[in-house]
C-alpha cells in the first residue's frame, strides 16, 4: 500500500471516529437535557399544553364563537331570473321575448336578532367557563398527583432512614450475641424488625414508582418515563375566613358562571322563540319586461305565522330556561357544601400538622434519643428501645400523611374558590 492511500484510510478513520464520538456526546446532552427535574408549574404547563382532554375542550370553545359568528350574520338576499317567449294565439298581438327578475331581502327585525345574538353570547361564555373551569380541574389534578409523589418520596426516606438504623441495631446485637453478652431472642427481635424495615422501604419504593405513574398519566404521555421532578414541599399559607372563601366562590367560580351563562341563554332563545310570532319583512323589487312594456313593481313581503304560532317551540324554551335556572341553584348548594366541607377539613388538618410537628413528633423523638442513650448504657433493655423507635415512627408517618391531606383539601379550596393564580396560568398557556 503506497504512504498516500495509507494517509488517506487513517484520515477517514479520524474522521469516522470523530463523527461517533460526537453522536455519542450529542445523545448524551439530549438526555441529560431530558432528564432535567421538572417543578410544579413546569408539570402543570405540559399539561395545559400537550392534555388531549383540554385541547379538545378549547376546540369546543372555538366552535361555539362560530356559532356566534352564524347569529350576527345578516341574511342573504334572494334572486330570481325569469325568459321566455311571447306568441299571440288570436289577435293581433306583438310576439318576441320576455323576461322578468326579482329581488327579495329578508329584514333581520330587531326583535328576534337581538335575542338570537344575546343567547350565542351567553352561549360563548358559558363554553368559556366551561373551558376554564376544566382547566382549573387540570390543576388540581396535577398538583393532587404532584404532592403525592411527594408524600410517597418522603416516605420512601422515612423508610431507608429506618433501614439503616435497623440495620445498625441488628448488627450491634450480632456482636452482642457472638460475645455472649444478650439472649438470641433479642437477636431475633432486632432480625425482625430490620427485615420488617426493609420490606417497608421495598414497598415505599413501589408506591413512588406508582405515584410517578400516576402523575405522567394527568400530565400526558409526552412527559418521559424517566422523568423527575423537583422537590418541594407544601408551604402552609393561612387561608381567608369561610365567609370570604364563599363570596370569591359566588365572584370567580367558573362552573357558577357557567351555568349562570346557560340560565342567560335559555331565556335569550325563550324571548327569541316569544318574538318569532310576530310578522317577519321582507322587501322586494321586480321587474317584468315584454316586447311592448316593462313593468316595475315594488313591495313588502309579510309572514304572518297563522297556522303556526310557535307553540310547541316557546313551551320547550320555557321548560329549559326553567331547567337552567334550578341547575344553577342546585349548583351553587353543591359548591358551597363542598367548600364548607373542605374547609372543616383544612382546619381539622391544620391542626392535625400542628400539634404532629410541634409536639408529637418532638416528643416521640426525645422519647427515642433517651431510649437509645438508656440502651448504650444498659439501664433499658432492647424492646423499650425498639418500642420507643417504634413510636417515633408512627408519628413521623402520621404527620407525613397529614401533611399530604393538608395540601389535598387545600388544592381542592383553590380549586372550587378559582384562585386567580391559577387564573393566570391558564391565561397565560393561551398565549
Amino acid at each position: 500500500m503506497s504512504p498516500r492511500i495509507s494517509k488517506i484510510v487513517v484520515m477517514n478513520r479520524l474522521t469516522s471516529a470523530s463523527i461517533l464520538t460526537f453522536c455519542i456526546l450529542f445523545a448524551g446532552g439530549v438526555s441529560a437535557q431530558a432528564q432535567k427535574p421538572l417543578t410544579l408549574n413546569e408539570l402543570i404547563g405540559i399539561a395545559l399544553e400537550s392534555s388531549p382532554q383540554v385541547l379538545a375542550a378549547r376546540d369546543q370553545s372555538k366552535a361555539v364563537k362560530g356559532q356566534l359568528s352564524s347569529a350576527r350574520a345578516i341574511p342573504n338576499p334572494e334572486f330570481e331570473l325569469n325568459t321566455g317567449q311571447q306568441r299571440s294565439v288570436s289577435g293581433p298581438l306583438t310576439t318576441g321575448n320576455v323576461s322578468s327578475w326579482s329581488v327579495t331581502q329578508p329584514l333581520d327585525m330587531p326583535y328576534t336578532r337581538y335575542p338570537r345574538v344575546n343567547a350565542a353570547e351567553a352561549n360563548v361564555r358559558a363554553a368559556d367557563a366551561a373551558r376554564i373551569a376544566f382547566e382549573i380541574e387540570m390543576i388540581s389534578r396535577v398538583q393532587q398527583r404532584f404532592y403525592e409523589l411527594m408524600r410517597r418520596d418522603a416516605e420512601l426516606k422515612a423508610a431507608e432512614e429506618d433501614l439503616g438504623l435497623t440495620k445498625q441495631i441488628r448488627d450491634r446485637m450480632q456482636i452482642r450475641y457472638d460475645v455472649g453478652e444478650t439472649a438470641r431472642f433479642e437477636l431475633i427481635r432486632a432480625q425482625t424488625e430490620f427485615l420488617n424495615a426493609q420490606i417497608n422501604t421495598e414497598s415505599s419504593k413501589l408506591r413512588v414508582e406508582q405515584a410517578k405513574g400516576q402523575l405522567r398519566q394527568v400530565v400526558g404521555h409526552n412527559l418521559p418515563a424517566d422523568y423527575e421532578v423537583v422537590s418541594q414541599t407544601f408551604k402552609i399559607e393561612p387561608l381567608p375566613p369561610l365567609p370570604t372563601l364563599l363570596s370569591e366562590l359566588h365572584s370567580q367560580s367558573p362552573e357558577l358562571q357557567r351555568a349562570k351563562a346557560e340560565v342567560e341563554a335559555t331565556e335569550s332563545r325563550l324571548s327569541f322563540e316569544q318574538n318569532s310570532r310576530l310578522p317577519k319583512l321582507s322587501i322586494k323589487a321586480q321587474q317584468y319586461n315584454d316586447p311592448n312594456f316593462t313593468d316595475r313593481l315594488y313591495g313588502l313581503v309579510v309572514s304572518i305565522p297563522i297556522w303556526d304560532f310557535k307553540g310547541g317551540q316557546i313551551a320547550e324554551a320555557e321548560a329549559n330556561a326553567s331547567k337552567a335556572k334550578n341547575q344553577f341553584n342546585a349548583q351553587s348548594q353543591s359548591l358551597e357544601q363542598q367548600l364548607e366541607t373542605a374547609y372543616k377539613l383544612y382546619q381539622m388538618t391544620s391542626y392535625q400538622v400542628k400539634i404532629l410537628d410541634q409536639e408529637v413528633v418532638q416528643l416521640a423523638s426525645s422519647a427515642r434519643r433517651i431510649a437509645e442513650v438508656s440502651y448504650r448504657y444498659g439501664e433499658r433493655g432492647m424492646l423499650e428501645y425498639l418500642d420507643a423507635q417504634r413510636t417515633f415512627r408512627v408519628a413521623r408517618n402520621d404527620l407525613i400523611k397529614a401533611r399530604f391531606d393538608l395540601a389535598s383539601v387545600v388544592t381542592e379550596i383553590q380549586r372550587l374558590r378559582a384562585t386567580p393564580e391559577w387564573i393566570a396560568k391558564i391565561e397565560s398557556g393561551k398565549q
